[in-house]
């Protein structure tokens, strides 16, 4: 079944009007956008920095001071490169928040919790962990810097989930706490990519949401398979290659 919540809000707003359907969409986009954020800011920047500097105690000394596969000095530990590994998984925690908003009525809603973790692991997890860089044949132990860069994702994603479940009870209604959950999402408002990502979700749902037809499509079964299909596929895919580059490099 997919998601109750985006099944009642869709089928509320049968044919209401371009203006009710962009207010629908911006409150979306915005809630995908600050829990990623936050997700992004906590999971990505903090828990990544203190996962760089685990390694750094673990490591050969010999590593200090080499450049990393993402162009960090490894070892180096400033404000500057800090600040802006914040800023740059705060956008990109943005940016999946938007895509786990944008897939949430194609979904099952007992899928999700699971479904996007175990993706953004695998997925992400196999475009971090290079077998031809210098970050995973060098930092040592190998097998804890794979964990960790794997499960740093996987982590994020699922704080995004849960904090979506969690603050679609009260995002834009209770204005005080709306306002509080919109601050870490503020950095991507300075990241101009942020918003052509949400702009292009929301085109494709007005688009979508202009014909009677398709705005039930999400419901009937095929799309549901297919969606799940795709999903499923594009995690096999990337637990595949995750699984090659660990092969390699252990």
């Amino acid at each position: 079944m997919a998601n109750p919540a985006c099944r009642k809000e869709l089928a509320e707003s049968t044919s209401p009007g371009m203006l009710a359907d962009l207010t629908m969409l911006a409150r979306w986009t915005s809630l995908g956008a600050c829990a990623g954020g936050l997700a992004g800011l906590v999971v990505g920047g903090i828990g990544g920095r203190l996962a760089m500097l685990l390694l750094r105690f673990t490591s050969p000394d010999f590593i200090r001071g080499l450049e990393s596969d993402d162009g960090f000095i490894m070892g180096r530990f400033t404000f500057s490169n800090t600040l802006s590994l914040l800023l740059v998984t705060t956008v990109l925690g943005s940016i999946g928040g938007l895509f786990v908003v944008l897939g949430r009525p194609f979904l099952p809603a007992r899928y999700v919790l699971l479904g996007w973790p175990l993706a953004a692991g695998t997925i992400v997890g196999a475009i971090i962990v290079k077998s031809d860089g210098v970050d995973f044949t060098l930092l040592d132990p190998k097998v804890l810097a794979i964990a960790m860069f794997v499960a740093i994702p996987a982590a994020g994603a699922f704080l995004i989930v849960w904090l979506i479940q969690r603050w679609e009870r009260w995002w834009w209604t209770d204005w005080k706490r709306t306002t509080v959950a919109t601050l870490p999402g503020l950095p991507s408002i300075v990241a101009f990519p942020i918003w052509i990502v949400a702009a292009v979700v929301m085109v494709i749902w007005v688009a979508v949401l202009r014909f009677e037809g398709l705005r039930t499509l999400h419901e009937t079964r095929p799309v549901r398979v297919l969606a799940v299909s795709v999903f499923g596929l594009l995690t096999a895919l990337g637990t595949f290659s995750l699984g090659n580059d660990i092969r390699e490099i252990l």
